[in-house]
Protein backbone atom coordinates (compact mmCIF):
# COMPACT_ATOMS: atom_id res chain seq x y z
CA UNK A 1 0.00 0.00 0.00
CA UNK A 2 1.27 3.45 -0.91
CA UNK A 3 1.95 5.88 1.93
CA UNK A 4 2.11 9.65 1.43
CA UNK A 5 4.95 10.83 3.65
CA UNK A 6 4.90 14.57 4.29
CA UNK A 7 7.90 16.34 2.81
CA UNK A 8 8.50 19.92 3.94
CA UNK A 9 11.75 21.14 2.37
CA UNK A 10 10.82 24.79 3.06
CA UNK A 11 8.62 26.40 5.70
CA UNK A 12 7.98 29.81 4.12
CA UNK A 13 4.94 28.63 2.10
CA UNK A 14 2.13 29.24 4.56
CA UNK A 15 -1.22 27.54 4.61
CA UNK A 16 -3.47 25.13 6.45
CA UNK A 17 -4.57 22.83 3.63
CA UNK A 18 -3.70 21.67 0.13
CA UNK A 19 -6.21 24.20 -1.23
CA UNK A 20 -3.84 26.98 -0.11
CA UNK A 21 -1.16 25.89 -2.61
CA UNK A 22 -1.41 27.48 -6.04
CA UNK A 23 0.23 26.09 -9.16
CA UNK A 24 1.06 28.81 -11.64
CA UNK A 25 3.67 27.38 -13.99
CA UNK A 26 5.19 24.12 -15.17
CA UNK A 27 8.13 24.41 -17.53
CA UNK A 28 9.77 21.34 -19.04
CA UNK A 29 12.97 22.68 -20.58
CA UNK A 30 15.77 20.71 -22.21
CA UNK A 31 18.03 21.47 -19.21
CA UNK A 32 15.55 21.45 -16.31
CA UNK A 33 12.03 20.91 -15.03
CA UNK A 34 10.56 23.86 -13.13
CA UNK A 35 7.38 23.85 -11.07
CA UNK A 36 6.20 27.19 -9.67
CA UNK A 37 3.87 27.52 -6.70
CA UNK A 38 2.42 30.25 -4.52
CA UNK A 39 0.63 30.37 -1.20
CA UNK A 40 -2.27 32.52 0.01
CA UNK A 41 0.11 35.35 0.96
CA UNK A 42 1.41 35.29 -2.65
CA UNK A 43 4.80 33.97 -1.60
CA UNK A 44 6.20 32.23 -4.65
CA UNK A 45 8.66 29.38 -4.98
CA UNK A 46 10.30 27.72 -7.97
CA UNK A 47 11.03 24.03 -7.59
CA UNK A 48 13.83 23.19 -10.00
CA UNK A 49 15.12 19.80 -11.05
CA UNK A 50 18.34 20.53 -12.96
CA UNK A 51 20.94 17.89 -12.10
CA UNK A 52 21.77 15.56 -14.94
CA UNK A 53 21.91 11.91 -13.98
CA UNK A 54 24.04 9.43 -15.83
CA UNK A 55 24.34 7.70 -18.11
CA UNK A 56 21.78 9.44 -20.32
CA UNK A 57 21.78 13.01 -18.97
CA UNK A 58 18.15 13.51 -18.05
CA UNK A 59 17.26 15.76 -15.11
CA UNK A 60 14.31 13.57 -14.03
CA UNK A 61 13.36 10.07 -15.11
CA UNK A 62 9.64 10.66 -15.43
CA UNK A 63 6.92 13.14 -14.56
CA UNK A 64 3.17 13.28 -14.96
CA UNK A 65 0.27 15.64 -14.40
CA UNK A 66 -3.31 14.90 -13.46
CA UNK A 67 -6.35 16.52 -11.90
CA UNK A 68 -7.85 15.46 -8.60
CA UNK A 69 -10.44 13.52 -10.59
CA UNK A 70 -7.69 11.68 -12.45
CA UNK A 71 -6.05 10.73 -9.14
CA UNK A 72 -9.12 10.24 -7.00
CA UNK A 73 -7.28 7.32 -5.39
CA UNK A 74 -5.04 9.78 -3.49
CA UNK A 75 -7.90 10.61 -1.12
CA UNK A 76 -7.76 7.12 0.37
CA UNK A 77 -3.97 6.89 0.81
CA UNK A 78 -2.43 6.65 4.23
CA UNK A 79 -0.56 9.80 5.26
CA UNK A 80 2.52 10.00 7.45
CA UNK A 81 2.70 13.55 8.82
CA UNK A 82 5.41 12.80 11.40
CA UNK A 83 8.02 14.67 9.33
CA UNK A 84 6.13 18.00 9.29
CA UNK A 85 8.40 20.62 10.89
CA UNK A 86 6.01 23.61 10.91
CA UNK A 87 2.26 23.00 11.10
CA UNK A 88 1.50 26.48 9.72
CA UNK A 89 3.46 25.73 6.53
CA UNK A 90 2.48 23.79 3.44
CA UNK A 91 4.14 20.52 2.57
CA UNK A 92 4.46 18.12 -0.33
CA UNK A 93 4.85 14.32 -0.29
CA UNK A 94 7.30 11.56 -0.98
CA UNK A 95 5.38 8.44 -1.91
CA UNK A 96 6.54 5.30 -0.15
CA UNK A 97 5.85 1.91 -1.75
CA UNK A 98 5.03 3.84 -4.92
CA UNK A 99 3.02 2.22 -7.70
CA UNK A 100 4.55 4.77 -10.10
CA UNK A 101 8.04 3.51 -9.18
CA UNK A 102 6.89 -0.09 -9.52
CA UNK A 103 5.65 0.74 -13.02
CA UNK A 104 8.96 2.43 -13.82
CA UNK A 105 10.89 -0.62 -12.60
CA UNK A 106 9.63 -2.52 -15.65
CA UNK A 107 12.15 -0.51 -17.68
CA UNK A 108 15.04 -2.96 -18.22
CA UNK A 109 17.66 -0.19 -18.61
CA UNK A 110 16.82 2.38 -15.94
CA UNK A 111 15.07 1.29 -12.74
CA UNK A 112 15.62 1.16 -8.97
CA UNK A 113 18.19 -1.61 -9.35
CA UNK A 114 20.37 0.57 -11.58
CA UNK A 115 19.46 3.80 -9.73
CA UNK A 116 18.59 2.94 -6.09
CA UNK A 117 18.15 6.59 -5.01
CA UNK A 118 15.08 7.03 -7.23
CA UNK A 119 12.16 8.67 -5.36
CA UNK A 120 8.57 9.60 -6.12
CA UNK A 121 7.81 13.28 -5.32
CA UNK A 122 4.17 14.38 -5.23
CA UNK A 123 2.95 17.98 -5.42
CA UNK A 124 -0.77 18.60 -5.17
CA UNK A 125 -3.44 21.06 -4.26
CA UNK A 126 -7.20 20.62 -4.29
CA UNK A 127 -7.37 20.58 -8.14
CA UNK A 128 -4.07 19.38 -9.58
CA UNK A 129 -1.48 16.68 -9.06
CA UNK A 130 2.08 16.75 -10.36
CA UNK A 131 4.40 13.79 -9.80
CA UNK A 132 8.13 13.44 -10.44
CA UNK A 133 10.49 10.47 -10.35
CA UNK A 134 13.93 11.77 -9.44
CA UNK A 135 17.19 10.59 -7.91
CA UNK A 136 17.68 13.83 -5.97
CA UNK A 137 15.72 16.51 -4.17
CA UNK A 138 15.17 19.63 -6.27
CA UNK A 139 16.17 23.20 -5.47
CA UNK A 140 13.49 25.33 -3.80
CA UNK A 141 14.04 28.98 -4.69
CA UNK A 142 11.91 31.75 -3.18
CA UNK A 143 11.10 34.33 -5.87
Amino acid sequence: MEILQAWQPVTYLKGRSLADLGFFEVLAHFDYLKLSFSDLAETKVDVIYDQFVSPVEYYVWSYRFSTEYGRFDLLSKEEDLSTVKDESSLYFYKVLNSEYLKWFDHNPLINRKTHPKLEHHLYMNDDQVFEVLSEYEPKFIKV
